[in-house]
């Protein structure tokens, strides 16, 4: 869609902004095959968001539904003020430019952890919604996370990263292993709640002391250890050990709030395994973004994925064959 149809649209829909002065801007934010565009009323001085998206992918079309069942459970989540979704089209509320990535370099006792802290609030309240004792209202979902889901992460990051960037040999030493099998089937056999599914830095816009949601339409059944891993070995910032160390006690508080007995010990190898297939799953997306859709950006972020997956793998709970094969 032109920018100039999304304005034409815009003034249509909205009776206020008709005959302001619109200010437009493109949005630049991942590669999920959506359009941002920030609208300025320059009349009121209202901004507002237009998301348009192609039918590429069919979890952009469950925005609007998910955006819905959020706001209807008080997570946080960007309100939606109208919606053309004929047109595949929305407006929705401007969150502002800050999201947790752009805090890099801040203070981290100042403006980093209570930032992370009020991120890990607002997922945590995803998580308190159990499969077992699902919503009547909840809106349909991407496919959960199961043994295949698994298993379609660990091939696309055989494929993807280590057939491109390593060797194939390295790629099917690494499928005859049982290391990668027995992980799936053990993330798979565990109890699910919902997770966001690509909850990192990038995804959660910061205003003030609160912080919202925005990139959920992955929504599914899942592990929060997964969503917790994402934000923490986040390849796009950078934490000292102190620093996570730090976000990993206050998530085991939330979890004690509702569950006294929480094993800690057991917990952190749950943390280091989902990390592990978390970050597979990111190398994969860096390798078929890079090499498969010509956006070369994403060849930034493989040194950190693999430095933390490596560290990830020798500790606890890890799976030490992935690192053993990527210091080849």
């Amino acid at each position: 869609m032109e920018l100039e149809e999304i304005k034409s649209l815009t003034r249509k829909n909205f009776p206020d902004w008709s005959d302001a002065h619109l200010g437009m801007s493109v949005i630049e934010k991942g590669g999920s095959g959506r359009i941002f565009v920030r609208m300025r009323n320059g009349e009121t001085g209202q901004n507002m968001i237009a998301m348009h998206w192609s039918d590429d992918r069919p979890d952009n079309a469950r925005f609007a539904s998910i955006t819905d069942f959020l706001n209807r459970h008080d997570i946080p989540a960007p309100k939606i003020y109208n919606r053309a979704e004929d047109l595949n089209l929305l407006w929705v509320e401007d969150l502002g430019e800050i999201d947790l990535g752009n805090l890099d370099g801040q203070d981290w006792d100042t403006f980093r952890k209570p930032a992370y802290f009020s991120a890990l609030r607002s997922v945590f309240l995803l998580h308190r919604i159990t499969e077992n004792e699902a919503p009547d209202d909840l809106p349909e979902l991407e496919l959960s996370f199961d043994e295949a889901l698994y298993e379609w992460e660990q091939n696309y990051f055989l494929e993807h990263y280590v057939e491109r960037f390593l060797s194939r040999e390295v790629a099917d030493s690494l499928r005859a292993d049982e290391s990668l099998r027995t992980l799936r089937k053990k993330l798979s056999a565990l109890p699910r709640a919902l997770v966001h599914r690509d909850f990192q830095s990038t995804n959660v816009m910061v205003s003030g002391a609160d912080t919202s949601l925005i990139d959920y339409q992955g929504l599914r059944w899942g592990l929060p250890e997964y969503d917790l891993a994402s934000l923490i070995y986040d390849p796009y910032t950078v934490f000292t050990p102190e620093e996570r160390e730090d976000l990993i006690e206050y998530y085991i508080s939330l979890k004690r709030e509702i569950d006294p007995e929480t094993c800690e010990i057991s917990f952190r190898k749950l943390l280091a395994q989902s990390a592990s297939q978390r970050l597979m799953q990111a190398l994969g997306a860096y390798g078929f973004l890079s090499e498969v859709k010509g956006k070369d950006e994403f060849l930034n972020f493989i040194p950190a994925a693999i430095d933390r997956l490596v560290v990830i793998s020798e500790s606890p709970g890890g799976v030490k064959v992935l690192a053993e094969a990527l210091r080849r």
